[in-house]
């Protein structure tokens, strides 16, 4: 068991509590962040999500240790949980009432414990947001969290001693203590009755983030959307992103190579521009229109058996901006291709792979979906593909396909009941019949995608209640995030 504990900041340093019965005739007590404590480490929302050494975090010493409770659930799985956040819980994705440090450890609570952060640390009082006061610290405040540069990606930043205090050139010592600060002046005019409009403040406008984390299933008004489901409701689709780049183009030049010399221009004249790009972390990078239209050349006339390295390049392509709107044009006929082909039969078992793994990547963004579902016979081509692949014995292969079963059921509609319920029978099958831990993966994004056809879908709960889906035969899973998993589904299925 690990203890759950929760680190309680005072941004203002007491202020808070010492002005605000002058400023609004009502005592605040605080103006919290809040940091989750778990496997002898700090996680916190600062600048994207964070960790630290307990107690030598930028805040310093917090105001409030709070025991929240024990959990099972392992490191490994609580940082997987944690990586699928990571997009919303980014530097620019900060705002005081709609995505805010307690909002990020409130979440981290009901993975964890299934239950809530205290409810008096959960929010900021609505009514102390709605005063004057309240209205020039929201900018404040968004504006610290977005300018502190911490970066995004998790680890240490701050070594200090765990005996420091909040560092003293923070947003509120500045607000507070400097005699020309609005916050400063407007105590002072209220403390000595002056009720002229000589200092008179007006906020700067706030942005309001949309929650980028909601299902796309979610209807507001059903039962679901009341439920803890962690894991069901990290919606972002799963990619295939890691290539070892550089074998992938020493292949692919040794079949060019092989090629007659008129049939298509050297590859080196765009193999270093190429390399870049893949090796850029950059989604927006470049990608000259010659390269793509280069990579459908190869795709016509090298032959089949040669094809499975101009998929891979396609796959990583795909994960850039501008290649991704190329290929994902409606005009375009590059994808389309690579489903005909595996629904014949045509393709070897490299090229098959690496095809599933082309469809998973339109994903990236909404062109690509949209290419995907663009009319019915796509969005037909789409499921059969899929039911098709499920009934493959290669592991490898499945796990792909198992994939792409999650990636479409997030954008299943209502308009869409009939694929959805062909998806689901397919799905249920496999599970149904598939021995318990032969590829916990697979069974993972299986049930992902059970899970999500069934949210906010009473037809798809009454069907799987009629197809007996065993629960307790992954209940006794050894992956623990298996067990979760079918937790969440059963609470869909009550």
């Amino acid at each position: 068991m690990y203890k759950v504990v929760l680190h309680v900041y005072d941004l203002s340093n007491g202020m808070a509590k010492q002005f605000s019965q002058s400023l609004i005739g009502k005592t605040i007590e605080g103006i919290w962040h809040t940091g989750i404590v778990i496997y002898e480490t700090e996680y916190y929302f600062g600048g994207g999500i964070l960790t630290d050494r307990p107690l030598q975090t930028p805040y310093g010493r917090p105001a409030q240790v709070i025991q929240l409770g024990e959990t099972e659930i392992p490191k490994e799985l609580f940082l997987e949980f944690l990586d699928g956040q990571r997009d919303r819980f980014s530097m620019d994705k900060y705002h005081l009432l709609e995505n805010n440090c307690n909002h990020f450890t409130n979440e981290c609570s009901q993975f964890l414990l299934g239950s809530n952060i205290p409810e008096h640390i959960s929010g900021l009082p609505q009514e102390f947001l709605n005063t004057p006061f309240g209205m020039m610290m929201q900018p404040l405040i968004n504006n610290f969290f977005s300018r502190q540069g911490w970066g995004t990606s998790m680890g240490p930043v701050n070594p200090s001693n765990p005996n420091t205090t909040m560092p003293t050139n923070t947003l509120f010592n500045n607000v507070f203590n400097t005699p020309t600060s609005p916050i400063q002046s407007m105590f002072n005019n209220n403390n000595n009755n002056n009720n002229n409009n000589n200092n008179n403040y007006t906020p700067a406008p706030t942005k309001t983030i949309t929650n980028s984390t909601v299902h796309p299933k979610t209807k507001l008004q059903h039962r679901h959307s009341k439920l803890a489901l962690p894991l069901l409701l990290n919606n972002k689709a799963v990619l295939f992103e890691k290539s070892d780049i550089d074998s992938v183009l020493k292949k692919l030049d040794e079949f060019i190579k092989q090629l007659p010399a008129t049939t298509i221009q050297p590859f080196n004249l765009i193999q270093n521009q190429l390399l870049q790009i893949l090796k850029s972390p950059s989604t927006d990078i470049h990608v000259p229109i010659t390269i793509c239209q280069y990579l459908e050349q190869l795709l016509k006339i090298l032959p089949e058996s040669q094809r499975f390295p101009v998929l891979e390049l396609l796959r990583l392509l795909l994960l850039k901006k501008e290649s991704n709107t190329y290929f994902t044009n409606h005009s375009n006929q590059t994808i389309s291709n690579i489903i005909q082909d595996i629904l014949s039969k045509k393709l070897s078992k490299a090229s098959e792979l690496l095809g599933y793994r082309v469809i998973n990547n339109c994903f990236f963004n909404e062109t690509g979906i949209k290419y995907l579902f663009r009319d019915e016979k796509s969005t037909n081509d789409c499921i059969e593909v899929t039911i098709e692949g499920l009934h493959s014995n290669d592991k490898v292969l499945k796990r792909a396909v198992a994939t792409l079963a999650y990636n479409i059921t997030l954008h299943l509609n209502d308009n869409l009941a009939e694929q959805s319920i062909s998806l689901l029978g397919a799905i249920q099958h496999v599970l149904a019949n598939s021995e318990l831990s032969n590829d916990p993966e697979i069974d993972f994004r299986l049930l992902m995608a059970l899970g999500t056809l069934l949210y906010c879908n009473d037809d798809s709960i009454d069907i799987l209640s009629t197809l007996e889906f065993n629960a307790n035969k992954y209940l006794s899973s050894p992956e623990q995030k298996i067990q979760q998993l079918v937790k969440e589904i059963q609470l869909l299925l009550k």
